[in-house]
């Protein structure tokens, strides 16, 4: 059976949060420019999500708001608002313009509002919305970036680590249904990848996000991967970082397995849903818990297994995927350990 399709609006969220100026320097570069990077960006996305949640809102496409610091005079933070729109659809720009009047009205403050077009029509380009009669009237506009504009040379040579999860994108769709392309191009891209981050001064988290990313954006079959990841261990060795997709997925596999098994048999015993549904909660639960033992136990050599109680006791399975790139960033067993407020004993 093939693997479920890759979710492109999680990739491109968790791409913009992880390298929001990259991101920026392909749509505006002036603006990218002005970053300051000594300052942390401030994400935005519970504030969005209230704000336009009871409003209609096409599928297939990303809403992302950060603040963003600035560099030099004048404005010393701007908020960022980013489509990142997979299809040709129509009035984007009257839905650009609705939510950027409703930022502005929400916060009070000037508005940069950004498009990602990932639709293939070239032609194709809703950069402004212009409204009125004898010289009355409004004109709204943004900038965009069509991603059908770069060729697959110009990416590759652009050492901007974003090209990449371009990349991985057009592989999977060019080569649908061929596993094999897939998994020869995927490998190619994680070699790249590899030669990326030892020539540039990413973050651990930066180092996570793109792994996590790239992996996501290009599934294989089961028999497929197998091969990936050992030509993968042959190509790099053991790293830790390299692995901790694949950990993730089959751990979370295993738990939400094991989990749905022990809902559905309460739930058959009690005779209610809510016992089937406790279950799939416990099995998520359980999946990142498993993806975390796996992910210590390969990175930390002294992690000691009574340890694993800390990581057993959690009911939180948002507390657990933050554990996890606590874990990935931790020099040792003992420091993720006190990272996360537990005495190594």
């Amino acid at each position: 059976m093939p693997p479920p399709g890759p979710d492109f609006d999680a990739i491109w969220k968790e791409t913009l949060m992880g390298f929001l100026p990259e991101c920026l320097g392909r749509v505006h570069s002036t603006l990218a420019e002005r970053i300051d990077r000594s300052r942390k960006v401030r994400f935005l996305d519970k504030e969005l999500r209230e704000m336009l949640g009871s409003s209609p809102r096409p599928r297939r496409h990303v809403d992302f708001l950060a603040e963003v610091p600035l560099t030099g005079v004048g404005l010393q933070t701007m908020l960022t608002h980013v489509e990142v729109q997979r299809d040709k659809v129509a009035r984007f720009a009257d839905r650009m313009l609705f939510y950027h009047a409703a930022l502005v009205r929400r916060f009070r403050q000037p508005v940069m509002s950004l498009a990602i077009l990932e639709d293939p029509d070239p032609n194709w380009r809703p950069t402004e919305l212009t409204s009125g009669i004898d010289g009355v009237g409004t004109r709204f506009e943004f900038p965009i970036c069509k991603l059908a504009d770069f060729t697959d040379a110009e990416l590759e040579s652009d050492p901007n680590p974003v090209n990449l999860v371009i990349l991985a994108e057009r592989l999977t769709r060019r080569h649908r249904k061929d596993p094999v392309a897939r998994r020869e191009g995927k490998l190619a891209l994680f070699r790249r990848m590899a030669v990326l981050l030892e020539s540039k001064r990413y973050s651990q988290e930066q180092r996570l996000v793109l792994t996590r990313v790239l992996d996501w954006s290009i599934p294989l079959p089961e028999a497929e991967e197998e091969i990936f990841l050992e030509q993968l261990r042959r190509q790099e060795g053991d790293t830790p970082m390299t692995y901790l997709t694949t950990f993730e997925r089959h751990a979370l596999r295993k738990g939400l397995e094991q989990g749905l098994e022990q809902g559905l048999e309460r739930g058959r015993q009690e005779g209610r849903q809510e016992g089937r549904q406790e279950g799939r909660q416990d099995g998520v639960r359980l999946g990142w818990v498993e993806a975390l033992k796996a992910l210590v136990l390969a990175r930390f050599p002294d992690w000691k297994p009574a340890w694993n109680r800390h990581l057993e006791s959690v009911n939180n399975a948002e507390l657990l995927q933050d554990w996890l790139k606590l874990a990935a960033a931790s020099p040792s067993g003992a420091a993720f350990l006190k990272s996360i407020g537990k005495r190594p004993r």
